[in-house]
């Protein structure tokens, strides 16, 4: 059963419920009312009828001797029907509609008054009985009052109350499923959103405003959409990188491979000129090295990806003229001239890593074509920066945000010429994780690049001579 059958079911059997009771106990309480108003003048009828009889009995004392034949024009002198029964409970006179042994009356002492509500034949009766005395003879008197105008009445205002629950009933059954479906439209609503989600459409939204749990509860949903959609956008982000990786890594063992193959298939099975020969080998000596490169690239990513690092607080100035010596002959290499400028400073690292992060930078610079690669370290409030410039033919805007993607090339054919696979800026940018830095690249596509990496101070900046 759906939650609207439910709500609204239980709103009709509870309305219905209520409704019911409460006419109930109005008719009771309207009965119950009538009734005592009614027990209150069958008692001042009886309390006018005794002093009647009294009055009699004062004026005849030997009337409870005579027989019921002699007393029946008593009857006219009551103003509602009466019984009149001797001491032994033998009935001397009555005009009333009850049976005299019925009663039960013996035993009534003098001045008690009982009540006894009869319902006989579609009518229904008060009677009141007490004892009165003459002398040393007792009686018992009782009177008779009708009340079935009341108990009609009471059916009558039962019927009546019948109707109109019937009635009211009829009109709150489409007030009550317009409420429900009030109630319980959000949550469709949220069902209706989820089930465009299961679908694919991350991007629904349900947009319920208000304060209460129906609308909080759309809130959240929104927000849980909202995540999802960005979880499904870095999860594709992340499919994507990985279809490019693997698509890439294919490529480029491809190419190297296939000139390795075609120079060795063309060495076996023929004789060459030793010129020839010698170009052969230097084409696989060279697709080798490439090969050597991707493999050693590849291998240093996986074990950045898998392993945990301590970091050593270092005096970046030392560190700098140790590295002096292998960056020296990377810019020799590619004509390239080197400058450097580094301010005393102590930062967190593991050396390795460092040295690695650094070479790659230089490495970069120096392929890009350049005159010169200048490095400058500094040190800021809270953190250390150091910067790697250089004047080549720099990066296409467009394509900075993608160069830290493995095997993503902003000139091609370019870096394949210089055994390059674009692993470089992937290994740079998960070393700087690693040390907590941060990294920006900048260049116009014309004058050069700038990669500028910022480590956090040990202590948050706090004076290194102090520590």
């Amino acid at each position: 059963m759906k939650l609207f059958h439910k709500i609204f079911l239980c709103f009709v059997l509870l309305f219905g419920t209520a409704f019911q009771a409460a006419g109930f106990l109005l008719v009771n309480y309207a009965y119950g009312n009538a009734i005592e108003q009614e027990k209150k003048y069958a008692f001042q009828e009886f309390q006018q009828n005794k002093y009647i009889l009294q009055s009699i009995l004062y004026l005849e004392p030997g009337l409870l001797e005579k027989d019921a034949g002699s007393l029946a024009n008593m009857a006219g002198r009551f103003t509602v029907p009466v019984a009149l029964f001797g001491q032994d409970g033998g009935c001397i006179f009555s005009n009333i509609n009850v049976q005299p042994d019925f009663l039960g009356l013996n035993g009534e002492g003098d001045g008690q008054i009982a009540f006894r509500i009869l319902r006989e034949g579609g009518e229904s009766d008060i009677l009141v009985y007490g004892c009165i005395a003459q002398g040393d003879r007792k009686a018992c008197l009782v009177t008779e009052t009708d009340i079935s105008p009341v108990v009609d009445a009471q059916k009558s205002m039962a019927a009546y109350l019948q109707k109109i629950y019937i009635v009211i009933l009829c009109i709150s059954f489409p007030v009550i499923f317009l409420l429900t479906k009030v109630l319980t439209g959000p949550i469709k609503k949220v069902g209706k959103a989820a089930r465009r989600i299961a679908k694919g459409n991350y991007s629904e939204k349900i947009g319920i405003k208000g304060r209460d749990e129906v609308s909080e509860l759309a809130a959240d949903f929104d927000q849980m959409a909202q995540q999802v959609e960005e979880k499904i956008d870095e999860l594709s982000d992340m499919a994507r990188q990985k279809e490019d990786f693997a698509a890439n890594f294919a490529h480029e063992l491809k190419t190297p491979l296939t000139s390795v193959i075609g120079y060795a298939d063309m060495l076996c099975r023929r004789d060459l000129p030793k010129e020839e020969v010698k170009s052969a080998a230097g084409y696989i000596l060279s697709e080798g090295m490439r090969l050597e490169s991707l493999a050693l690239k590849l291998m240093d990513l996986f074990v950045l990806d898998k392993q945990d690092f301590f970091l050593v607080r270092m005096p970046v100035k030392e560190m700098f003229e140790d590295l002096g010596q292998g960056i020296e002959p990377v810019c020799r290499k590619y004509g390239a001239g080197l400058h450097m400028e580094i301010e005393d400073g102590m930062i967190e690292v593991d050396y390795d890593l460092f040295k690695a992060m650094v070479l790659n930078l230089v490495d970069n610079a120096a392929k890009a074509e350049c005159r010169d690669v200048w490095i400058s370290g500094t040190r800021g409030k809270d953190t250390y920066q150091i910067r790697v410039k250089d004047n080549g033919k720099g990066i296409p805007p467009k394509e900075l945000g993608r160069i830290t993607e493995a095997f993503y090339m902003a000139d091609k054919s370019r870096s394949r010429k210089q055994h390059g696979a674009g692993l470089g800026l992937a290994l740079v940018s998960k070393i700087v994780k690693i040390h907590r830095a941060k990294m920006e690249i900048e260049s116009d596509g014309k004058a050069g690049t700038v990669a500028i990496i910022g480590f956090p101070l040990p202590g948050g900046g706090a004076d290194e001579e102090n520590i």
